[in-house]
């Protein structure tokens, strides 16, 4: 089977692919996690399959949903007897308007039972990405997710009515589907970005010494220290908050260099070393170590869909550098 060649439609329909989704065989779960991260050029089909599964995949609690579904078969059933037991006297167009109503029933019932305030309690679910995996899903409202490598983001299963907040622990690029009634916020490392419909990436991991968050359209507001330090940003704009100094500062930002990721892409832009151990810890588990002596690192490149290995023998070209590797950690020195 060549996926190279599916559109969202025929990963919507692959019975492996619905599997996966559904989380119901392990073995397709463990396929398709490992196919998607090494086919990041198909990741936009892959969203658009989710979109299309979670229409018809929408489900409720395992109780409730065998409750509603008794319901759904005695209104059925009443509904057949009543066809059988008067199908005589009907006419063809009082079948027709028959058939509408019941029709309307039926949709008037799904709504009752999808949007009822039993089916938006807050359960909160956890997804969480390991070394060198980048995945993507929707949220209940709409609100697309890419999350990056060795993060995590904690939400509700469905959002309340007035709020729509969610953590995060790692890097992730959101595209929140607008609703003013509604603001979205991320909860990152004690920071908030709040919104109601934008494009944004925010960085958080705990190893390292900033939070940042970048604007690709929109606008967000972005708050520290307990929300006494507020930032809103507006288009290519970034805040960078400082844990150790604890300010807060506003840049512009290479849009590449932020959110390349997303496409399992790495782009260093006048890197400094701790830019790029950072990245290396954060997409691929791997401990980077300078004993070049180098004061200044000013490094830039581009790589797509590249091993860390290759990664790092270009920066070493770049750099005049020799490295070694041992199990998780390199070492980097000048070259004698």
């Amino acid at each position: 089977m060549n996926y190279n060649l599916y559109l969202a439609e025929d990963f919507a329909t692959d019975e492996s692919f619905i599997a996966y989704y559904l989380k119901t065989d392990v073995n397709a779960i463990k396929f398709w996690e490992d196919w998607i991260s090494h086919h990041p050029e198909k990741i936009d089909e892959i969203f658009n399959a989710e979109q299309i599964l979670a229409l018809m995949y929408l489900r409720l609690p395992d109780e409730e949903f065998q409750s509603e579904s008794s319901r759904f078969d005695d209104f059925l059933n009443v509904v057949a007897a009543e066809q059988i037991s008067t199908k005589r006297k009907f006419t063809f167009r009082h079948s027709t308007i028959l058939t509408a109503i019941a029709a309307s029933v039926i949709v008037v019932i799904f709504a009752i039972f999808y949007f009822s305030p039993a089916n938006q309690s807050l359960t909160y679910i956890t997804k969480h990405n390991g070394n060198g995996k980048i995945s993507s899903f929707y949220l209940s409202d709409g609100t697309k997710v890419i999350l990056n490598a060795n993060s995590s983001i904690k939400l509700p299963e469905v959002f309340g009515t007035d709020k729509r907040d969610v953590s995060l622990t790692g890097e992730a690029f959101f595209e929140v589907a607008k609703d003013p009634s509604r603001p979205f916020t991320v909860e990152a490392n004690g920071t908030k970005t709040t919104v109601l419909g934008t494009k944004f990436n925010v960085s958080a991991y705990g190893n390292s010494s900033h939070i940042q968050v970048a604007l690709q359209e929109g606008s967000v507001e972005f708050s520290a220290n307990a929300d006494r330090d507020k930032m809103r940003l507006r288009p290519m704009e970034m805040a960078t908050f400082s844990k150790n100094s604890k300010t807060l500062v506003r840049t512009a930002f290479n849009l590449d260099a932020v959110s390349s990721w997303k496409t399992g892409q790495i782009t260093f832009h006048h890197a400094t070393f701790q830019d790029i151990s950072e990245r290396f810890k954060n997409s691929y588990g791997i401990v980077l170590i300078d004993q070049s002596g180098k004061k200044d690192w000013n490094y830039s490149g581009h790589f797509v869909k590249t091993d860390y290995l290759s990664i790092i023998k270009s920066i070493c070209f770049a750099e005049n550098l020799n490295f070694k590797q041992t199990n998780q950690t390199i070492e980097l020195k000048l070259k004698k």
